[in-house]
């Protein structure tokens, strides 16, 4: 459990304490331990598998507590700017019961938005297709998360998204497994009835790491994805180029790539070449050696203001980057990890029409 939300929830025990006297002070602090420690903490340690309403409850007090927390100091700053110029003091009492009832509503809407998965459709431009194609359509799908907190009826909804979206090829873009995956036998016949006619492809997330490398491949192949492992493969109209993520620390840079891209031979690269990788970070040296990157990883936050930090620490923002010799797209991500939340940052399915250049 990171020690940042530890922090924050003792200072909202410290300003409940406060507020309301030593008793209601007691009794959160109480209920915030037994929710943070003994109901997300203690089974993800463990892994010991609690009842899903608890994990629910559990991942939905902790935006709860951060939201309250990001209230408190906004209104704390509203309430000295208003006592310094105006004389004008709040119930204090009152407006905390507000800023709760406000935090309460806020996660709410956040659990909704997490529920509601997105058609996002974008066209990149490309001159390198065969000129009996005038277009691909790609489906990238990643981080769905599917582990021991995964919501079935995520996958149902993505299923008909894609078979909507008749695409040419489907890829995986890393974090589709993660721990405590249950049911595993369901969840490889839902991927596998979605179909592409260019077929299906798969790189590694560092949640598959986390999760057993060996395992979440074979899972992934047994759904009837070819999981690329810095490799690549000719599918006709375009090259598929595939790199695993090498784990570590979530915001570490892996600016792998460029021994498997600049190892293509000169017919590989007179196609249009699709470079797989999970995390959004480009070689120098890969510039020019691919035409569009897939990734994803940064759940684009996940919860705002988190994703002005991501951008920051991973140096890119989420969606569509060109530049000089290619272009990079970051998807939002199709599940969520942890808080069973997202906030102006909605999960997404992502079609990507590589369409003919004019």
């Amino acid at each position: 459990m990171p020690f940042g939300v530890i922090g924050i929830a003792l200072y909202i025990c410290y300003k409940v304490w406060k507020t309301f006297g030593v008793k209601p002070g007691i009794i959160w602090a109480l209920l915030s331990g037994l929710i943070i420690f003994w109901w997300v903490a203690v089974p993800r340690i463990f892994e010991i598998n609690t009842p899903r309403a608890f994990s629910i409850i559990g991942y939905l007090f902790l935006p709860f507590t951060v939201f309250l927390f990001v209230l408190i100091i906004i209104a704390s700053l509203v309430s000295f700017t208003l006592w310094c110029f105006l004389r004008v003091k709040f119930d204090e009492k009152n407006k905390f019961l507000f800023m709760i009832i406000v935090a309460a509503a806020m996660v709410c809407y956040g659990y909704y938005e997490a529920k509601d998965v997105r058609t996002r459709e974008i066209s990149v431009p490309a001159d390198k297709l065969p000129e009996n194609v005038q277009a691909i359509r790609i489906v990238q799908i990643s981080d769905l998360h599917i582990g021991r907190d995964f919501d079935p009826d995520r996958l149902v909804k993505v299923i008909k998204i894609v078979d909507a979206a008749a695409p040419d090829l489907i890829v995986l873009t890393g974090d589709i497994v993660d721990r405590g995956m249950m049911s595993e036998d369901y969840y490889i016949e839902k991927l596998s009835s979605m179909k592409a006619r260019l077929g299906r492809f798969a790189v590694t997330g560092n949640h598959e790491l986390y999760s057993g490398v060996d395992r979440a491949v074979g899972f992934m192949r047994r759904a009837g994805y070819i999981v690329l492992r810095s490799e690549w493969r000719d599918i006709g109209p375009l090259v598929i180029a595939g790199v695993d993520d090498k784990g570590g620390w979530v915001f570490s840079e892996q600016y792998d790539g460029y021994d498997l891209l600049s190892t293509l031979p000169e017919d590989a690269r007179r196609k249009f070449v699709l470079f797989l990788k999970h995390r959004p970070q480009v070689h120098p040296g890969s510039i020019g050696l691919f035409d569009l990157q897939l990734s994803g990883h940064t759940h684009g936050g996940q919860i705002w203001p988190l994703v002005y930090l991501t951008n920051h620490l991973h140096g890119i923002k989420q969606g569509l980057s060109v530049f000089e010799g290619g272009a990079l797209y970051v998807s939002n991500g199709t599940g969520h990890w942890g808080p069973p939340i997202r906030f102006f940052t909605p999960p997404e399915v992502t079609i990507i029409n590589v369409v003919r250049a004019q």
